[in-house]
């Protein structure tokens, strides 16, 4: 590969990636956090006692754009993860099941009387992105 050595945060042709990304995706998740006597009117229902705010639009696109960009670096980075895929096979199996149960979760938690199933699918598809960032950087 005639890529330069990257380091987390350091400056090389593709930019500041994961740590920008990554910043820019934790400040969506703090508007999302925000207390909800600020959230506004609610713009869309997604299902009983779940809708899309003012402040939840606001924060969506930092999120989304972070996440976009997280993955566009996954992407470039690809030959790599196939490197990692191939030498760690049971790693990233178990990797890429923990990434479909925590969207799963996600998923689920909008449609489900069970509110904290966003929380468990969160942490899960969360630690999932970083087996693979970490792998994307070695």
């Amino acid at each position: 590969m005639n890529e330069p050595h990257q380091t987390v945060g350091q400056r090389t042709q593709y930019g500041y990636w994961p740590t920008a990304a990554v910043l820019l995706a934790i400040s969506g998740l703090i508007i999302l956090a925000l207390p909800s006597r600020w959230e506004g009117a609610a713009l869309l229902s997604i299902s009983p006692g779940h809708a899309l705010s003012t402040l939840d639009t606001i924060g969506v696109v930092p999120l989304v754009l972070g996440m976009c960009w997280i993955h566009i670096g996954l992407w470039r980075r690809r030959q790599r993860l196939a490197n990692w895929v191939g030498s760690q096979p049971h790693m990233a199996t178990a990797s890429i099941f923990v990434a479909g149960f925590g969207l799963g979760a996600l998923l689920a938690s909008a449609f489900s009387s069970f509110f904290w199933w966003w929380a468990l699918g969160a942490a899960v598809l969360a630690a999932a992105h970083v087996v693979a960032v970490r792998a994307a950087l070695k």
